[in-house]
């Protein structure tokens, strides 16, 4: 078995910031249970990687971190960040070969079966070994495209390690709806407000792109964050108290669009044939619910944040455990937010963790 000063679980977004982010001499190990590390990052974006906003706290660091490890970023006129190069897999590419320089080894095909602890120290096992860390960095990500291999295995760790886990659902993420007109392919301006019980939740305007079973695009995703089950509540029961309202004319007022003798011009014909005039500011639609983990840009819920130094990330319950990305129960809209928190989480660590060495 081999020992080591830190070990990271998970090769995603916050683990790989987390084990570029060490000190040089730190002997250091990255388990990744993928064949490689960084695929979700590497497919983020549409393929471009949103590395962060703007407007998020802390992205004035993060954009220095990654000038710092060679790659340049632009800002598009929203605040999005995104590499030069435009190319996803280059945020991947970059953060490797900074790590490639540390005194930092990569297991890969490294699925984490089990940790126990003993004498201030963390025992990782897999199906072929194990390694033995003083300190240990659980950046293992949510369930949000489990086809990339997240599928939560972070939680049951946290958990075996005496942390509480909050309930978990998918977020940032298409929604199905009840008695859908045959919209397909349609995309518009709009505005959509949600509601639970009849009273709004929150509101986006954006761009509505309509598909078979119900709406999608950045301001339908960003409205999912207030879509939940209450604990111990059923999935279908909740779906129920919600409804969505579609403003197809923001920029228009309810007594501009009935003075016209058709709202044909503001709408694309077939909208204008099903919804009619005096609906076009509040067309109703009943949730059914949403996408689910394959589609979903992010996971809401995880280990709960009472139980962790917000400045460090340690463990409150167990000294020399870190917590960084999306297991964290940390989740935030469309734009890069949600990468940022998952740079500066990983970061964090690593800074509290070098501090111990220096």
């Amino acid at each position: 078995m081999k020992n080591y000063d830190v070990c990271i679980i998970g090769g995603g977004a916050s683990g790989l910031a987390a084990a570029a982010s060490l000190d040089d001499g730190i002997n250091a190990c990255l388990l990744e249970k993928n064949s490689t590390p960084g695929k979700k990052v590497s497919a983020s974006g549409g393929g471009r990687c949103n590395i962060t906003n703007r407007a998020a706290p802390g992205a004035e660091e993060t954009v220095e971190f990654f000038r710092g490890i060679g790659l340049e970023l632009y800002c598009d006129e929203e605040g999005r960040y995104y590499p030069y190069s435009n190319q996803a897999s280059d945020v991947t590419e970059a953060l490797l070969q900074s790590i490639k320089n540390k005194n930092t080894q990569i297991y890969t095909e490294f699925p984490v079966r089990s940790i126990s602890t003993e004498g201030g120290k963390f025992f990782v096992y897999g199906d072929e070994g194990a390694v033995c860390a003083d300190n240990l960095i659980i950046a293992a990500g949510g369930k949000s495209y489990p086809q990339l291999g997240t599928t939560g295995d972070g939680y049951a760790m946290a958990r075996s390690l005496g942390h509480a886990v909050r309930r978990v659902y998918p977020v940032l993420t298409p929604v199905e709806c009840y008695d859908m007109p045959d919209f397909r392919g349609i995309r518009c301006r709009g505005r959509v407000t949600l509601y639970k019980d009849g009273i709004k939740v929150c509101s986006e305007a954006g761009e509505i792109q309509f598909t078979a079973d119900g709406i999608s695009g950045i301001c339908v995703f960003n409205i999912t964050m207030g879509i939940r089950a209450e604990d111990g509540e059923k999935p279908e029961a909740a779906m129920r108290r919600y409804e969505m309202s579609i403003d197809f004319a923001p920029d228009f007022s309810e007594e501009e669009i009935l003075s016209r003798k058709s709202s044909f011009g503001i709408v694309t014909g077939r909208i204008a044939e099903e919804v009619a005039p005096e609906h076009l500011k509040d067309y109703r639609l009943k949730v059914k619910g949403t996408k689910g983990w394959k589609q979903a840009q992010c996971t809401a819920g995880g280990v709960d944040l009472s139980e962790l130094d917000a400045e460090t990330m340690e463990s409150e319950i167990l000294p020399g455990l870190y917590f960084a990305g999306e297991v964290l129960d940390i989740q935030f809209k469309c734009g890069g937010f949600n990468l940022q928190n998952a740079w500066q989480t990983g970061r964090k660590a690593a800074a509290a963790i070098n501090r111990k060495y220096r």
